[in-house]
């Protein structure tokens, strides 16, 4: 795979959530009584990027080997869905096979955070499945902030490598209180950085300053907003090699 794009893979194994069928759920959670069936253990992995980028299509792969070596399996599935939409549809890819225990699935998904199952079938009629998620990260917004952003007195040039992607709410209600995430990457790695962000709400001129905590490979945190209206949150990204800001619009509403 290509870091740059994709960034870091996440792995989920597979070796004991095995099903003699999906309906038998006493079954399903039972890993030692399939133990006990006498029927061998076929070990599954399934392999994932955690980000890509809205360009690009979506990998998803699945290896299956048994005494270790690679067989093949009866059908792959992956199911997804847009994680932060209760009523989002559903969406199930059927991988096809590429080489002896090797399945592979591509799929073009819109940008946003995913959730998601995958379902295997093995020859032994056994039923292997866990959850995925995964990003897919739209940096269109980059462009539109940096024609807003040319004539800044503070603006800076664009860092080549390094991508920003906000993932928290562009609407809220007045007077609440506003998460904040943002991954920043640079050339597909999680950037170590100071970062804050400037809140700029519409007729108050002084801007309020939020530093934002490193967790995993977000930067969190959170603001108040109470004025109506477009609230611009300008996030500024600084080390001893770059200085970066972009803004992001929040509708505050009554």
């Amino acid at each position: 795979m290509n870091n740059k794009i994709l960034g870091f893979s996440g792995i989920f194994l597979a070796t004991g959530l095995l099903l003699a069928g999906c309906g038998n759920e006493k079954q399903a959670m039972d890993h030692e009584t399939m133990q006990g069936s006498g029927k061998p253990t076929v070990d599954v992995k399934v392999d994932i990027p955690a980000k890509t980028m809205e360009n690009q299509k979506v990998v998803f792969k699945a290896t299956a080997v048994e005494n270790q070596k690679a067989v093949n399996l009866e059908d792959v599935t992956f199911e997804v869905w847009k994680a932060d939409e209760k009523e989002a549809d559903h969406q199930k890819f059927k991988a096809a096979l590429k080489k002896t225990g090797t399945y592979q699935a591509e799929a073009k998904l819109a940008e946003g955070e995913y959730e998601g199952l995958y379902h295997i079938n093995d020859k032994k009629g056994l039923h292997h499945m866990d959850k995925i998620s995964f990003v897919v990260m739209d940096h269109s917004h980059e462009a539109s902030s940096e024609k807003k952003t040319s004539t800044h007195e503070h603006a800076h040039d664009t860092v080549d490598g390094l991508s920003v992607h906000y993932m928290g709410a562009k609407k809220m209600t007045a007077g609440a209180k506003l998460p904040l995430s943002f991954h920043v990457f640079l050339n597909g790695k999680p950037l170590q950085a100071d970062v804050q962000v400037e809140v700029i709400e519409p007729g108050v001129e002084k801007h309020t300053y939020v530093p934002l905590t490193k967790k995993a490979d977000q930067y969190v945190g959170e603001v108040s907003l109470t004025r109506p209206g477009n609230t611009t949150i300008r996030l500024h990204v600084e080390n001893d090699q770059l200085h970066h800001h972009q803004d992001q619009t929040v509708l505050v509403q009554k």
